[in-house]
């Protein structure tokens, strides 16, 4: 009994090593990554890490051989241990080096513009108080150019929330949306397990004010729900049960997109989204809903709001663009658990299915197969062009 106890564990001991070992001796696939992330207040870098993991678990490497760093590796706001900070942009490059920069990348990921504010820093002196004030942020004409070298010369663009919104100039923004081909309606939102101020004092203070100036009458919502404001200051509460019949955003996939990233119908999505619509240039993947009742269909009608709108928008002709209308990315991972290969068929272990706002199941369910599928293509892609010159 006990030498099977002791072959058992020595098993359960072998298996993380083998799979480690698989994964250390597939063939590196040099890709030329560029990632802008400006939102990293926190050191965990939450808002890319997801996407580096899938980088290294399908070995992506830089052209020298080394392994993408996702503390090191982008363009953005770099804090350190010391309350310092470094901002690293398109400056580094000199002036006028878009069309050299889009020459040399194969990928660009837009992980987040929404910068620095004075409120989400927590080494700045102004951290947690009410005045909210810009520090750092926005898409700039810099990176707008090189947003439109890379759609010249064919090159893949991968975006998510906010690349439109607001810290990003309307001037900007026009030209980025005119470029792509994607309309942001001024909307934002995000779901909250409750939405009473009390059981969580995270809950910004904005919201409560906000919606007292436009309603003029008292906050006083307890449930769970979703909230809703656009860039000028509208704001749209739907409290479950009394505006919603699912209190969760739904994505809800395309069945070609089903079949082809390997992703279920229907997901909730528990964390920020964008509403935008698109040209025909593009289709949409995927779209999320909002199901709503009697009370909050005539809540969203009256600010023109809809209940259903683009999740996921791709153009794959010419060039390859993804844009992703939520924080597609931010998804709590560590790195380390990428080292493994088949590290998915155990999945179930790092989250509870009855917890649905984990992201962690979002990241499991939906965000891992679907991006493993959009970088198996570009790793294929990047084959072909190799045998090509060889």
């Amino acid at each position: 009994m006990w030498k099977l106890v002791r072959v058992f564990v020595f098993l359960i001991l072998l298996i993380p090593v083998i799979s480690w070992i698989v994964w250390k001796m597939e063939k590196d696939i040099p890709i030329n990554l560029l990632v802008i992330d400006k939102t990293t207040p926190e050191k965990n870098f939450s808002e890319h890490l997801s996407f580096f993991w899938l980088a290294n678990q399908n070995k992506w490497v830089k052209s020298t051989g080394e392994e993408y760093d996702f503390a090191e590796d982008f363009l953005g706001f770099h804090p350190d241990k010391d309350g310092e900070y470094v901002i690293k942009d398109l400056k580094i490059y000199g002036e006028g080096s878009s069309e050299r920069l889009a020459d040399s990348l194969d990928v660009v990921f837009f992980a987040d513009t929404y910068g620095i504010y004075n409120s989400n820093w927590k080494d700045h002196p102004d951290y947690g108080k009410d005045t909210i004030s810009l520090f750092y942020g926005g898409l700039q004409a810099n990176e707008f150019n090189l947003l439109r070298e890379l759609k010249r010369k064919g090159k893949t663009i991968i975006a998510e929330f906010n690349l439109f919104a607001s810290p990003t100039s309307s001037v900007i923004r026009r030209q980025t949306e005119e470029l792509l081909g994607v309309k942001w309606t001024g909307w934002v939102g995000k779901y909250y397990s409750t939405l009473d101020t009390v059981l969580d004092p995270e809950i910004p203070k904005w919201i409560p004010d906000l919606y007292e100036k436009n309603y003029k009458e008292k906050y006083n919502f307890k449930k769970g729900g979703i909230v809703l404001v656009d860039n000028r200051e509208r704001i749209i509460i739907l409290e479950d049960k009394t505006h919603l019949n699912d209190k969760f955003p739904i994505l809800r996939s395309e069945l070609s997109t089903q079949l082809e990233y390997n992703v279920p119908e229907k997901v909730y999505y528990p964390y920020w989204f964008d509403i935008n619509s698109t040209d025909e240039r593009n289709h949409v993947l995927a779209n999320f809903e909002i199901d709503v009742n009697a009370d909050g269909r005539k809540l969203m009608d009256s600010l023109k709001v809809p209940s259903q709108f683009p999740a996921i928008i791709e153009h794959d002709k010419d060039y390859r663009f993804l844009y992703f209308a939520c924080d597609f990315s931010d998804n709590p991972m560590g790195i380390y658990s990428s080292y493994f290969r088949g590290i998915e068929t155990i999945s179930g272990a790092f989250y509870s299915p009855n917890q649905v706002k984990d992201r962690k199941m979002f990241f499991w369910k939906y965000y891992r197969p679907f991006m493993e599928t959009v970088m198996d293509s570009i790793s294929a892609k990047q084959e072909r062009k190799k045998k090509y010159l060889d």
